[in-house]
């Protein structure tokens, strides 16, 4: 009998996942843009493709199934477009406006704070640095309300890539059956099984990401809403719908998505308010210790099962090459190449069983030649 090959370490499983990051990351300085868009078509067929399927299943022509389901989705997408872009544009350029406004309130503060202490005898110098610091966070936040202005603008170059995306991930999805079919000739059934597995990883785990920052989304905008209303925080219900879709984009980052979301919000109540800080720190922390205790271990489970330190390289390596959309991107990457090395260590172990079980077997069936020139024991004859 062959001996049993023991599956990679984890420590190993994780240095080939670094690896193919890595060389991903190196094809990436070359190729760039192209590399940008053929990943982005990729994960964009494997998120439609079960849906084409479930159509063809129900006698529906491949082609016209693609058409429906392309189509569904450029009007789901165009909706979502058309009800939030207009609303967070304007709230942003609104905060824009009144930027100065705030800065002085805040300058005020920290001049009482001074005189606090000044009065007490204090030697410290909060004018000063306070000053400083609101000067910076002003910039920035200057810098970034132009950066979000300037992308809301750029409609030609973003509309391109996107057509570019969507007719290569149309022709993806139409070839589906023809790529299945050559990768069967190439790997035969296991390569098959693992672009199934690979596909319905990704599947599941946009389905839980896209729940898990929803939830987040509208948690966070009802209870700045809530503030707004009750003068906890009197610009959170102007600026809701902003927020909450600040902080459903950054639940696709990892780890830090929950900091980043809270980070505009938090910054704007100390600009305007004495406590409102206090009370949006508290709601950003009860969201995320719902979301860690309740909601992502039920909806989201083990549908990346990758180590966090890979899941962060990646996000760095799609920061790298693509900037905002390369960390968008990152995870959905991560989980293909995680199939990937899987499917390669698998065949990898396969091929060590079949090579243990060819030579068990050379060395237990006896060489015909060394047979033949045996004596044979007469068949009346006792054996000695």
């Amino acid at each position: 009998m062959s001996a049993r090959t023991a599956p990679p370490p984890p420590w190993a499983q994780v240095l080939l996942a670094v690896a193919a990051l890595v060389a991903l990351w190196i094809i990436g300085q070359t190729v760039g843009q192209a590399l940008l868009i053929f990943i982005v078509a990729v994960v964009l067929a494997m998120l439609l493709n079960p849906v084409v399927r479930s159509l063809t299943r129900l006698k529906v022509p491949r082609g016209l199934a693609v058409i429906v389901v392309f189509a569904g989705f450029i009007i789901t997408v165009a909706a979502i477009v058309f009800v939030l872009v207009d609303p967070i544009r304007t709230q942003v350029e609104e905060i824009q406006r009144d930027l100065p406004v705030y800065t002085d309130q805040a300058e005020r503060r920290i001049d009482t704070v001074q005189t606090f202490f000044d009065d007490r005898g204090i030697d410290v110098n909060v004018r000063e640095t306070g000053n400083d610091l609101v000067t910076g966070l002003e910039e920035r936040a200057n810098e970034a309300a132009d950066n979000a202005l300037s992308i809301s603008l750029n409609v030609l170059g973003a509309l391109v890539v996107v057509i570019i995306v969507i007719v290569a991930a149309v022709y993806m999805i139409i070839d589906a059956p023809r790529i299945l079919g050559f990768v069967h000739q190439v790997g035969g059934p296991d390569a098959v099984a693992f672009v199934r597995r690979a596909e319905r990883s990704l599947t599941e785990y946009m389905k839980a990401q896209i729940i898990v920052a929803m939830v987040a989304a509208v948690m966070a905008g009802v209870v700045l809403w809530i503030y707004g209303v009750t003068g906890l925080f009197p610009l959170g219900a102007t600026f809701a719908v902003a927020f909450a879709a600040w902080v459903f984009l950054t639940e696709f980052i990892p780890y830090v998505g929950a900091f980043l979301g809270a980070i505009p919000p938090v910054l704007l109540a100390l600009f305007t308010t004495s406590f409102g800080a206090v009370w949006v720190i508290i709601a950003f922390i009860a969201i995320q210790q719902i979301q860690g205790n309740l909601i992502i271990p039920k909806v989201m489970g083990g549908a990346v099962g990758v180590h966090p330190l890979v899941v962060i390289f990646g996000v760095i390596v799609g920061q790298q090459l693509a900037g905002v959309i390369g960390i968008l991107i990152a995870i959905p990457t991560v989980v293909l190449v995680k199939e990937t090395v899987l499917f390669a260590s698998q065949q990898l172990r396969l091929g060590r069983q079949a090579e243990d079980a060819a030579s068990a077997e050379t060395i237990s069936t006896p060489d015909p030649a060394t047979t033949a020139e045996m004596p044979r024991q007469p068949p009346n004859e006792p054996a000695p």
